[in-house]
């Protein structure tokens, strides 16, 4: 709120060198989380924006704020790199394929970041609020591309099938599979996929059961 009343009494030159100075500082943060897995100092951060490091804590109230900032710039940059297509002409295969190709792939992208803020998350709350967020965005996409498979069982019911089609395409699950297990990316693809084919599969037989 202060750096936007501040920003407001800026002229546009000053303005815009704010916000210049203010993604670099955020991209910076970003590029070294991405190649270390960890925190950088404050010092490797404005050493890689080319400030000094009073000008980062001039643009950025807090660490959180620029973990903020950091986060939200991969989250543009993934869905600008993986957009979502119109599914509406799709076969159920067709979703399972296209969905499992996109969410995996994304998954791979944010990977090294998402994976430290995990880590980061219990020393900076904002990471795990930033993440609940994106967890919360992919139940919506599931819940949108799928619910006509499970839309004529009963509310408890939808809801379990929504839930583990979630749980199937998880970053969780993903990273599990990655990470802990070292499966390649295609046979983990192919893991996901099998997972949302064996719940749709449960889902219609019991709809065909109501």
């Amino acid at each position: 709120m202060q750096h936007e009343t501040q920003a407001k009494q800026m002229p546009d030159g000053r303005h815009l060198r704010s916000e210049r100075s203010r993604a670099v500082i955020a991209m910076a943060m970003l590029e070294l989380v991405r190649e270390t897995g960890a925190m950088p100092t404050t010092d490797a951060v404005a050493d890689r924006a080319g400030v000094s490091r009073r000008s980062v804590f001039r643009h950025y109230s807090d660490v959180s704020e620029l973990l903020t900032a950091a986060y939200q710039i991969q989250r543009e940059e993934a869905f600008r790199r993986f957009p979502r297509r119109d599914p509406s002409q799709w076969s159920m295969e067709e979703r399972v394929v296209a969905f499992s190709e996109r969410a995996t792939d994304l998954y791979e992208y944010v990977m090294p970041v998402r994976s430290a803020a995990m880590h980061l998350a219990r020393d900076y709350p904002v990471l795990y609020e930033l993440m609940q967020g994106d967890d919360a965005v992919h139940r919506m996409i599931v819940e949108n591309l799928f619910a006509e498979y499970f839309k004529d069982m009963p509310d408890d019911r939808s809801g379990l099938f929504v839930s583990a089609m979630v749980s199937a395409t998880s970053w969780a699950t993903w990273q599990g599979l990655r990470r802990e297990q070292s499966v390649p990316v295609e046979v983990a693809r192919e893991v996901v996929r099998t997972m949302m084919r064996g719940v749709l599969a449960v889902a219609l037989t019991q709809s065909s059961k109501t």
